[in-house]
């Protein structure tokens, strides 16, 4: 009996030898990094921060994707990279095939307003607006006709349980239900990938585990590719299909949640873990 074909995983987004480096001259440190300087001494000899340190990733179409590290790692400037609020030093960044870190500021409008969507931590909602408005308006920027507008920002608030709320202002809800607008207004525009920078870290303990669980709802039955940064390796293990851990501009270990935990890289990645260990202990 012949073995079942494996079949190929598509890549949607793949970084190639990703530097950023901060700093009134970068490319200094840059050729400085190129020569072999560490992070620590090119920050001492030239006052500028390597904050990715030539990163090379393939992010699969589909796939829920968690850059985990702590505060200063580079995870937070990598997904800003991507969708190029923040212009890389050196390197690529193909998105199906297309290098956005080397086209004009007008493709890479139309790429955000098309393909890409972002969630951020601190909601970014229009308080003036009403909630239907907020989600609407990733589609108004594109010129979809009101009716058009309205009908999908409704459809996606149902998606995200939230079809009674479409005329009050974000101030009446809670923060919980104000991540759901924001998460409804990236999905209302059928971007194909959404970055989600640290989105659940201003939540409360439960509501925050909520969202999660939302999240892996949605991603069942919508299968977007999506970037999650976080800093919570709970978090991380419990949502990611794969995880990348990064420290210092580097990423230290990539693999599934099971592949991390019984083949941890090193004594960082151990320390990491330590903290699963110890919740296991506790649960019994």
């Amino acid at each position: 009996m012949s073995e079942p074909i494996k079949k190929e995983l598509e890549t949607k987004i793949e970084l190639q030898h990703l530097i950023k480096v901060y700093g009134k001259n970068p490319y200094i440190g840059l050729n400085l990094f190129r020569e072999g300087k560490t992070r620590d001494e090119i920050l001492e000899l030239t006052n500028q921060v390597v904050s990715i340190a030539d990163i090379s990733l393939k992010i699969n179409q589909g796939e829920l994707f968690v850059i985990m590290g702590l505060s200063g790692s580079g995870k937070s400037t990598l997904v800003r990279c991507i969708n190029r609020l923040i212009k890389p030093t050196s390197g690529h960044i193909y998105i199906d095939g297309e290098d956005v870190a080397h086209v004009d500021e007008k493709r890479m409008r139309q790429l955000r307003l098309s393909k890409i969507s972002m969630v951020f931590q601190q909601f970014g909602l229009f308080p003036h607006k009403t909630v239907r408005d907020n989600v609407e308006y990733g589609l108004k920027v594109r010129g979809i006709k009101p009716p058009l507008r309205r009908q999908k920002a409704e459809e996606t608030l149902a998606l995200v349980g939230l079809e009674k709320w479409g005329d009050y202002l974000p101030s009446s809800l809670s923060g919980g239900m104000q991540q759901r607008v924001g998460l409804a207004r990236a999905l209302a525009t059928d971007a194909e990938i959404l970055l989600m920078d640290e989105p659940f870290s201003a939540l409360d303990p439960l509501i925050r585990r909520e969202m999660q669980d939302e999240l892996l709802r949605l991603q069942k039955e919508l299968h977007k590719t999506i970037l999650f940064i976080s800093h919570d390796i709970h978090e991380a293990f419990k949502i990611g299909d794969r995880i990348a851990v990064m420290k210092d501009g580097n990423i230290v270990q990539l693999g599934t949640p099971k592949e991390i935990i019984s083949q941890p890289a090193n004594d960082y990645i151990r320390a990491f873990l330590q903290d699963i260990y110890d919740s296991k202990a506790i649960l019994g």
